[in-house]
């Protein structure tokens, strides 16, 4: 009797089991659309799928506002109902495209 009195004395009574904390989403691609008006973007993964995001003034951004071309890592929660950025990598280009061609090597003439 003892030890059924002390497990229902450590549960409040109509008190619920806490809701476990997510630490977000996390999506990567190239940004196709931005709407600078209402702070929504859409980024495109390499598979194709579409993702609708929401930027807000907490939002931590590296870099320059997102826009369209720029490839992304983002991190984001469910709020709302909406896909609120909490954070958005632009990721830097690719070192080919950074890297100027080196010049051809002319054929000697004779």
């Amino acid at each position: 009797m003892a030890l059924l009195s002390c497990g229902l004395a450590g549960a409040a009574p109509g008190a619920t089991p806490e809701k476990q904390k997510s630490h977000g989403y996390g999506v990567s691609g190239t940004i196709t659309r931005v709407d600078e008006a209402t702070k929504t973007f859409v980024v495109k993964t390499a598979a194709g799928k579409e993702t609708a995001l929401v930027r807000t003034t907490a939002t931590k951004i590296n870099g320059e506002a997102p826009k369209a071309g720029d490839r992304v890592a983002v991190r984001w929660l469910e709020h709302d109902g909406r896909k609120v950025a909490t954070s958005i990598r632009i990721e830097p280009p690719a070192v080919a495209a950074a890297t100027p061609a080196a010049p051809a090597a002319s054929a000697p003439t004779r």
